[in-house]
């Protein structure tokens, strides 16, 4: 794909979004020639007439043969400690897998505690530190991470070598990371490691949010995006601090799933400004 039609892919993939019953397909037709080209229109319009199922996305070669962008499983190539590495920011796909190398030799500071990671949660930071637009230098990708913790610097009581822990790792895509041991919190296996690495920022940006608000028992509280996994937690936290929560969600769906969580009544539509200008 030429990278100046990369609008019109992210166009045709939020039209999807929005309206998931749309059949919009989006042929990339960069490499092809005119036969190629004529031969997956008529396809794709044989296909629509005949009302059958579309691919969403089609590249047309020259040879006039068709791709599809597919997820596979990655062949084992690297054995040992790994992590995440990019030469350049401003593409995810600038984004490799390669050895970490001299990690298992490092000893912790006083106060730092070494980490095998068992997962990672992506956050948008990650995604905007990837593509070379956060300010400032925002250092590796990676934070969220749940792990077993494999050695302790001196000063530390709340953890020990072996405890499984969440918290804020450094670089944490990766087989190996470090921490500031006051960022990281022992739990218990009622937490999966999967569970565990989605907390760290959303109940801290959830906690410091309320805490600057500092709602009194009984107040009402409006969360925008309330379906998100900050507007989510923030609904329990309200719950917990004896808040009324109310939320702003937009489509249907999404309303649905707050009623059943216990905000029926209580949802409004961000896409309609009129319920805001109502009150």
């Amino acid at each position: 794909m030429h990278p100046l039609h990369g609008g019109l892919l992210g166009l045709a993939r939020t039209v999807r979004s929005e309206q998931p019953t749309a059949d919009l397909t989006y042929l990339d037709v960069t490499s092809a020639g005119r036969p190629a080209v004529c031969d997956a229109l008529g396809a794709v319009s044989r296909a629509a007439l005949a009302g059958k199922k579309l691919e969403p996305e089609v590249a047309v070669s020259t040879d006039v043969s068709r791709r599809v962008p597919r997820l596979a499983e990655a062949a084992q190539s690297l054995g040992g400690p790994i992590r995440m590495h990019f030469d350049a920011r401003g593409a995810v796909s600038n984004l490799r897998i390669v050895p970490q190398i001299g990690a298992e030799d490092e000893e912790p500071v006083a106060g730092e505690t070494r980490l095998h990671v068992k997962a990672v949660g992506l956050n948008f930071r990650d995604v905007l530190n990837v593509l070379g637009v956060y300010p400032g230098d925002p250092g590796p990708p990676g934070a969220d991470c749940a792990a077993i913790v494999s050695a302790v610097g001196s000063g530390i009581s709340h953890l020990k070598v072996g405890d499984a822990a969440l918290g804020h790792g450094l670089a944490a895509l990766a087989s190996l990371s470090k921490s500031d041991a006051r960022l990281m919190a022992a739990i218990t296996d009622s937490l999966s490691f999967e569970q565990a690495c989605t907390l760290p920022t959303t109940w801290c940006t959830v906690h410091m949010s309320l805490l600057a608000a500092r709602p009194a028992s009984g107040h009402d509280v409006l969360l925008h995006a309330g379906a998100g996994g900050v507007g989510l937690a923030s609904q329990e936290y309200c719950h917990f601090i004896g808040n009324r929560a109310m939320a702003n969600v937009g489509r249907p769906y999404k309303h649905f799933y707050l009623h059943k969580m216990g905000l029926a009544g209580r949802t409004l539509s961000s896409r309609d400004g009129s319920a805001f200008a109502l009150g």
